[in-house]
């Protein structure tokens, strides 16, 4: 598991840790981690291509399940990673497809990756504060790129995770993205004064909207509960629903599976048909 230290993942390492009192859990961490019974920290970091291969590394036991909750969202798209990579596209799509295509699973392993309903780009959806995803090529979008806002490119990069999902069940892999919907409280959004105000406290108070307690609930049953549904299946909160029209296109998830492979220099056998 990575994406554990705090907010919504910590919530749902320590409901899975409860749940499950067999359970071993492997925590990818870049600084601090909280302790948490049975449980082995592995440092870490996702914004270089090195780090996550040191740490698949270490990772010698296949594993019955990986859920990749770490994600950031920049200001803008301009910020690069040691690789040269785009950071936030870097560590939402291509540092989890690195570890999955890295770290061994067993043949019952089920994947879980955070998604987000800002892929949709609707007003619906993220209530108007976060563009549409821009999607064009895997080379082009892990590019830094002034023109593109980070909030797009944050939209698009969830996108890119229903794709590397959706490519990894025809794969074979029990694979799942799971959405947390409108969550404030989690420190993610890096936003300026005013938005952090409005994210700490004006929008938590509206009607409806999820905790990072509720999510780490949510997120834990994805996991480690009954089954959600089909391998590739879109779960809203604790529903599987479908997700965008978009996000339904094979030429682009392959495109991404081909890319993502280049971009991370891999030399791997071809997995699965």
């Amino acid at each position: 598991m990575n994406g554990a230290s705090r907010g919504i993942g910590l919530h749902a390492a320590q409901r899975m840790l409860d749940r499950d009192p067999a359970l071993q859990l492997i925590v990818i961490a870049r600084g601090d981690q909280p302790a948490l019974p049975r449980t082995t920290v592995i440092p870490g970091d996702l914004t270089s291509l090195d780090s996550v291969r040191k740490v698949a590394a270490q990772i010698t036991e296949p594993l019955d399940g990986y859920v990749g909750n770490a994600g950031v969202q920049m200001t803008t798209a301009t910020t690069a990673t040691v690789d040269g990579y785009e950071t936030t596209f870097a560590v939402n799509v291509l540092a989890h497809f690195l570890l999955l295509r890295l770290v061994p699973l067993t043949d019952r392993a089920r994947v879980v990756i955070t998604g987000s309903d800002a892929h949709f780009g609707d007003f619906r959806h993220n209530l108007g504060l976060v563009p549409a995803p821009a999607w064009t090529t895997t080379e082009r979008l892990a590019r830094t790129d002034p023109g593109r806002k980070g909030r797009e490119a944050y939209a698009t990069s969830k996108l890119g995770v229903l794709y590397l999902v959706h490519a990894l069940a025809r794969r074979g892999v029990e694979a799942y993205t799971w959405n947390p919907a409108f969550t404030p409280g989690t420190g993610l959004v890096r936003a300026d004064r005013i938005g952090n105000v409005l994210f700490r406290r004006v929008f938590p108070l509206i009607p409806g909207v999820n905790t990072p307690a509720r999510a780490g609930d949510q997120l834990a049953a994805a996991a480690i509960g009954p089954r959600p549904g089909p391998s590739g299946s879109y779960i809203d909160r604790a529903a599987v629903m479908r997700s965008s029209d978009e996000s339904y296109d094979e030429a682009r998830e392959e495109e991404l599976w081909a890319a993502a492979e280049r971009l991370t220099a891999l030399g791997l056998p071809r997995m699965g048909a």
